[in-house]
C-alpha cells in the first residue's frame, strides 16, 4: 500500500497541470460544503450554552382568529396561572429585554445606553447557569418594595470593574435608580441577546397596569421540562390549562392558546428551512467538480491507456489497476480537502459579513472538530466519487488485452469511455442549470422585496430609541414636556427638515397591536374584536416619513391631554372597519388606557386618514398579517419610550446630525442616553439580510456551477478533438470546408448541452418548489428566471464549445493524416 502511494504521488508530480486543475477544482466544491456546514453547525445542531439545554423551552401566547398571531408576549397574570397549574416542568420564569440608560453612581461616567434583562427571580436556576461571583436573586428580591438589586453582565464586570471581586456590593445608577450589584452573570446568557444587566420584575407587580390580564408587556416565559416529560405531553398540558382560562376570563382569554417550542428552534428555527436549501445547493456544487475530476480521470487514463495494459500483461489485477488509480484519487480528494479548508476559513468571514450582528448564533460561526470530521468525510466520498467511475473503466481487461493489439483506440472501449465523459458532462450542465435557476428565482425574489411600496420615503430618515427613566419622569407632564422641547430643539437644526416622536415607527424591530371597538356599535363577542396596530405620535410625524394626509388633517396643538382625544388611522383602516362611509369624524374607544373589562375606553375622534405603511420585510410572518394602524397624539397619551424620528434636508447626511442631536439631549437631560441609532434604510436593509444572504450564495454557488461545468464540457470537446484529430483530416482531404468541421464539432457540443438543459430544467421544476417558502411574490416556476438561467448557461456553453471548434477548423490535412 505504501509503495502504492508513492507510486501515486510520483504520477500526479509529473502531471502538475492535471493536479493542480483537480485539487482546485475539489477545494472549490468542498469548500462550499464546509463553509455552509459550519454555519449549519453553528445555527442549528450545537447545543446552546446551558446544562440539558435540550429541556429548555420557550413559551408565548398564541391567539386564534384571522387576526391571530402564533407568537405574542405572554400577559403577567396569565404567567401566574400557567406556573401555578402545570406539572410538566421544574418551574416557569418571565423575562424580557428593555432598554435602559446606564451610569456609575458617582456620576464619574457618562450615561450608556443598554439592554437589560426583567426577569423574575427563578431565572437563572431554570438555566442552571449561577453567577460566576456573588449570588443570584432571592425570591425576596422580586417583590414590591424589595431593595434595589442587578446582576451586571461579564463584560461590564470586565470593562468596569476589571473583573475585581470588590465589583459586589458596589452601585450603579440603571435608569437614575441606584441598585446593589449583588452578582456577575456568565456571558454564556443569552437570553435576551446582549443584555449588560439584569433586574426584577418587582417594580412592576406594583403597577395596577401590569397585573391587569389583557395587559400583555413583551414577556416570553422560560420553562425547564421535568425529566421524562416530553414536549408534547407539556403542550397537551398548557392547552388544557389555556382553555380553562378561557372560560374563567373570556374578555381577554378567548382564542389566547400557548405557543410551546425548544429554546434552541425558538432562537433558530425560522433559518432552518433557508440553510436546508443552501446545503443544497452545495451539494449540487460538490457534484459539479467530482464530475469534472472524474472527467479529467478518464482523459488522464487514455494517456496511460499503454502503461495500465502493459502492467495489466506483468500479472497486475484489475484490483491493483483499479486500486492505483482510487489511490491517486483519493491524494487528489485530501489535497482538495486541505484547500477547502482555507477557502472555508475565507469564505465565513464573508457569508458573517452578509448577516446582522443581532441574528442568532450566525456570528458564532466557526471551524471546530465537527466541522474538520465532516470536511475529512467529505473528502473521502469525494474522491471515491471522482475514481470509482475511472478506475472501473480504465481496469476493464478487455480494454487492457485489445489496447495491447492497438485497437483500443477505435474500439467499442474508446466508445465507451466517450459516453462515460458525455454522461458527466450531460450531469454537470444540468445541475448548473438547476442552480441558475434558484438563483434566479432568489434574485428576482429579493428585487420584487425592494420594490413594494412602503407608504412612505426611507430616504435620509434617521431613528434613535429613547428611554426616559420612570425615577425621574414619572408623570405623563414630565414626559410629555421632555418629548415637546426635545422635538423643537431639534427642529430647528441645521439640516433638519422634520423632526418627531413614533413608539412604533416602520422597521423599528418593534410591534404593538390590540384589539379596540367602535363607539355606537354593539359589543363585540370574545375574541373576534377588531384589531389594528398602534402608534403613539407627535405633530410632523407624518412630513418627518414622507407621508401625506390623504383626507382629514395632521394632530396639531389642540390634540393635548386636556382636549377631547383624537386618532389618525390608515387608508386599509378606513376600508377594512369603514367600508363605504367617511370615517372622518366617527370614533373609537380608547384601546390605549388600560381599563376594567366590559368598561369602554373614552371615545376619541377620527380626524384623518394616512397611507397604509409597510413595518415588516416583505414575507416575514408578521408581514402576513397586514394589520391596519391607528395613530394616537404623544400629547395625550404620553410614553417613557419613544424613538426619535428626524428628516434631514436635501443634500444632508443624516449620520451627522447624530452628535448635534445628542447634545440637544444632554441640555435637558445629561443622564440620558439614546441607542439604536440608525436610518430607516439601514433598518430595511438588516430586516432583508436573510434574503440577501439567500440571494448571494445561491447567486455564487450558481457561478461557480456554471463555470465548473463550462470547464468540463470545453475539456470533453477539447478532448473529442484531440481524438478525431486524423478524422478530421480525412474530411479536409474529401473536400470538406472550414465551416463544415466547425459545425460538426459545435453540433456534437449542442447535443450534450441540449440534453444537459432539458434534464437541468427539469430538474428545475422539482427542486424550485422547494424554494417556495423563501421567495417573496414570484412563482416558483417563474418562465423569466428559468429562461435566463438556460440563456446564461447556452452562451456560456457556446463558448466553450466554440474554441474547440475553432481549433478543429484549424487543422493541418496532411499533419493530421501523418498521425497514423
Amino acid at each position: 500500500m505504501f509503495k502504492d502511494f508513492r507510486f501515486a504521488f510520483r504520477q500526479l508530480v509529473k502531471q502538475p497541470g492535471f493536479t493542480l486543475i483537480a485539487v482546485l477544482v475539489l477545494a472549490l466544491g468542498i469548500g462550499a460544503n464546509t463553509a455552509i456546514f459550519s454555519v449549519v453547525n453553528a445555527v442549528l445542531l450545537r447545543p446552546l450554552p446551558y446544562p440539558h439545554s435540550e429541556q429548555l423551552v420557550l413559551l408565548r401566547e398564541r391567539l386564534l382568529g384571522p387576526a391571530g398571531f402564533e407568537s405574542g408576549s405572554v400577559s403577567y397574570m396569565n404567567y401566574l396561572d400557567w406556573r401555578a397549574s402545570q406539572k410538566s416542568f421544574t418551574d416557569l420564569a418571565l423575562v424580557r429585554a428593555e432598554g435602559v440608560s446606564l451610569s456609575a453612581s458617582d456620576g464619574t461616567s457618562p450615561p450608556e445606553a443598554i439592554r437589560a434583562g426583567r426577569v423574575t427571580a427563578n431565572y437563572l436556576s431554570i438555566l442552571r447557569v449561577p453567577p460566576l461571583i456573588g449570588r443570584d436573586f432571592a425570591e425576596s428580591d422580586d417583590v414590591p418594595g424589595a431593595a434595589k438589586v442587578a446582576l451586571i453582565s461579564e463584560r461590564v464586570w470586565r470593562k468596569q470593574f476589571g473583573a475585581s471581586p470588590t465589583a459586589i456590593r458596589q452601585r450603579l445608577n440603571v435608569d437614575g435608580v441606584p441598585r446593589e450589584i449583588v452578582g456577575v452573570v456568565s456571558e454564556r446568557i443569552r437570553l435576551p441577546r446582549d443584555c449588560d444587566i439584569f433586574v426584577p420584575v418587582a417594580d412592576l407587580r406594583a403597577d395596577h397596569d401590569f397585573l391587569s390580564r389583557g395587559n400583555h408587556e413583551s414577556f416570553s416565559c422560560l420553562g425547564r421540562l421535568r425529566p421524562g416529560a416530553t414536549l408534547r405531553k407539556a403542550i397537551a398540558e398548557l392547552d388544557i390549562i389555556a382553555a380553562d382560562l378561557s372560560r374563567r376570563y373570556p374578555d381577554s382569554n378567548t382564542g389566547r392558546q400557548v405557543s410551546a417550542k425548544l429554546l434552541l428552534e425558538y432562537s433558530v428555527g425560522q433559518y432552518r428551512y433557508l440553510l436546508c436549501v443552501l446545503l443544497g445547493a452545495v451539494a449540487c456544487v460538490l457534484l459539479i467538480a467530482c464530475a469534472n475530476v472524474a472527467n479529467l480521470q478518464l482523459a488522464r487514463g487514455m494517456t496511460r491507456r499503454k502503461e495500465l495494459a502493459v502492467r495489466s500483461a506483468l500479472g497486475a489485477s484489475r484490483w491493483d489497476l483499479a486500486r492505483q488509480v482510487l489511490i491517486e484519487s483519493g491524494v487528489v480528494a485530501s489535497l482538495g480537502g486541505v484547500c477547502a479548508m482555507l477557502i472555508a476559513l475565507w469564505s465565513l468571514d464573508a457569508i458573517r459579513s452578509l448577516v446582522p450582528p443581532n441574528v442568532p448564533r450566525f456570528q458564532e460561526t466557526n471551524i471546530d472538530g465537527l466541522v474538520l470530521a465532516t470536511t475529512t468525510i467529505i473528502s473521502v466520498l469525494a474522491g471515491l466519487l471522482v475514481g470509482t467511475w475511472p478506475a472501473l473503466r480504465v481496469s476493464n481487461t478487455v480494454s487492457m488485452a485489445a489496447e495491447l493489439h492497438e485497437e483500443g483506440a477505435r474500439g467499442s472501449s474508446g466508445a465507451q469511455r466517450q459516453r462515460a465523459r458525455a454522461i458527466l458532462v450531460i450531469a454537470q450542465v444540468a445541475l448548473a442549470v438547476l442552480l441558475l435557476a434558484a438563483a434566479g428565482l432568489t434574485l428576482k425574489s429579493f428585487w420584487r422585496s425592494q420594490q413594494v411600496p412602503l407608504g412612505f420615503s426611507p430616504r435620509g430618515v434617521l431613528t434613535m430609541s429613547i428611554a426616559l427613566p420612570p425615577s425621574r419622569y414619572d408623570s405623563p407632564e414630565k414626559i410629555v414636556r421632555f418629548y415637546d422641547q426635545l422635538v423643537e430643539k431639534v427642529r430647528w437644526l441645521p439640516g433638519v427638515s422634520a423632526a418627531a416622536i413614533c413608539n412604533n415607527a416602520p422597521f423599528d424591530h418593534h410591534e404593538w397591536d390590540s384589539s379596540f371597538h367602535i363607539t355606537g356599535t354593539p359589543p363585540d363577542p370574545p375574541g373576534h374584536e377588531p384589531t389594528s396596530e398602534m402608534a403613539i405620535v407627535s405633530p410632523d410625524y407624518f412630513r418627518a416619513l414622507g407621508m401625506s394626509i390623504l383626507r382629514g388633517r395632521d394632530f396639531g396643538s389642540e390634540d393635548v391631554s386636556d382636549r377631547p382625544g383624537t386618532v389618525v388611522i390608515d387608508e386599509l383602516a378606513a376600508q377594512k372597519f369603514f367600508p363605504g362611509t367617511d370615517p372622518i369624524g366617527k370614533q373609537i374607544d380608547d384601546p390605549v388606557t388600560i381599563s376594567e373589562p366590559n368598561q369602554n375606553g373614552v371615545p376619541l375622534t377620527i380626524i384623518g386618514i394616512v397611507p397604509h405603511t409597510r413595518n415588516n420585510a416583505p414575507g416575514e410572518k408578521d408581514d402576513t398579517r397586514n394589520l391596519p394602524m391607528m395613530y394616537f397624539s404623544a400629547s395625550q397619551f404620553a410614553k417613557d419610550e419613544e424613538n426619535l424620528i428626524i428628516r434631514a434636508k436635501a443634500g444632508f447626511n443624516p449620520h451627522s446630525l447624530i452628535s448635534p442631536i445628542k447634545d440637544q439631549i444632554a441640555t435637558l437631560d445629561r443622564d440620558q442616553a439614546v441607542s439604536d441609532v440608525a436610518t430607516v434604510e439601514e433598518n430595511i436593509d438588516d430586516s432583508l439580510a436573510s434574503q440577501r444572504l439567500t440571494m448571494t450564495l445561491l447567486g455564487v454557488f450558481a457561478g461557480l456551477a456554471m463555470i465548473l461545468a463550462s470547464i468540463g464540457l470545453y475539456g470533453v470537446m477539447a478532448l473529442i478533438v484531440t481524438q478525431r484529430t486524423r478524422e478530421l483530416g480525412i474530411r479536409f482531404a474529401l473536400g470538406a470546408s472550414r465551416g463544415d468541421v466547425m459545425r460538426l464539432v459545435l453540433g456534437q457540443g449542442a447535443v450534450l448541452v441540449g440534453i444537459g438543459l432539458a434534464a437541468g430544467l427539469l430538474g428545475a421544476f422539482v427542486a424550485s418548489r422547494a424554494l417556495r417558502s423563501v421567495l417573496y411574490n414570484v412563482a416558483p416556476l417563474d418562465p423569466a428566471a428559468l429562461i435566463s438561467a438556460l440563456l446564461t448557461l447556452s452562451l456560456v456553453a457556446l463558448l466553450a464549445c466554440f474554441l474547440p471548434a475553432r481549433r478543429a477548423s484549424l487543422v493541418d490535412p496532411i499533419e493530421a493524416l501523418r498521425m497514423e
